[in-house]
């Protein structure tokens, strides 16, 4: 049941970010090949342009209900993406809208941004991806909801500090840097692969065991180090088999 819901929720994300890209093109193609480019044009466009730029930030969610991992992340991109085009549509079509409604739309889409960044980063990552990666990956989702705080304080208190946004600012080519040096680290990683071993131990069973490293000689050292710190003495490896790891 758990599995027929997931690929339910995955195929109504993806059909709902589909249908509203294709809505988002022909609507654009529409007025631009016959529309008047009055104020109701450019609110329609500007509308086909929201509808494309919501959905895609969504779409990260969608991959993530596919491969049945942290589902709340991937329901919190689609109500955040969902919540901030419902308010940008509604400041669109707005006359004298309020200030209030504009700071709403920034507050929902930057937390919005910041969960898609999350997400995508999430898709990406391996279990075999070393520590380096791991903390990267921490670091980037804890800077990228610290700059969505900080632009939702300069939007509803109205900061004007041009030190404060020079601060986001450089915060936020660090938060680039992060995402970047993930996938980079991840490729450089050396290719390692999964050794099955068995192992001959005095006094006690045979042990059957999967270790990942270089070669089989790291592998083996590994084995014997981790069973001999249980007072067991190794008399033997044997190799059972190896199965590629990495990239």
């Amino acid at each position: 049941m758990a599995a027929a819901a997931l690929r339910t929720g995955r195929r109504v994300v993806l059909s709902a970010i589909s249908a509203s890209l294709t809505a988002t093109a022909l609507l654009a193609m529409g007025v631009l090949l016959f529309g008047r480019f009055g104020e109701t044009e450019g609110r329609i466009l500007t509308t086909t342009a929201m509808l494309a730029g919501y959905a895609l930030l969504a779409l990260p969610a969608g991959f993530l209900f596919d491969h049945s991992r942290l589902r709340l992340l991937a329901a919190t991109v689609v109500g955040l993406a969902g919540v901030g085009f419902a308010l940008a549509l509604v400041a669109v079509w707005t006359t004298d809208a309020p200030t209030e409604l504009g700071k709403s739309v920034i507050t929902a889409t930057v937390f919005a941004v910041a969960a898609t960044q999350a997400s995508a980063l999430a898709i990406r990552r391996r279990a075999s991806d070393p520590s380096s990666v791991r903390r990267l990956f921490a670091a980037s989702c804890v800077l990228v909801l610290f700059l969505a705080t900080l632009a939702t304080v300069a939007a509803w208190a109205e900061i004007d500090d041009s030190l404060y946004f020079r601060i986001v600012a450089a915060l936020a080519v660090l938060d680039v840097l992060l995402v970047v040096l993930q996938p980079v680290l991840a490729l450089a990683r050396p290719r390692t692969t999964v050794h099955r071993m068995h192992l001959v131990v005095e006094s006690a069973e045979d042990i059957e065991t999967a270790i990942e490293a270089v070669d089989f000689a790291a592998a083996a050292a590994k084995a014997i180090r981790s069973v001999e710190q249980t007072g067991h003495r190794v008399l033997r490896v044997e190799r059972s088999g190896v199965r590629r790891e990495g990239s």
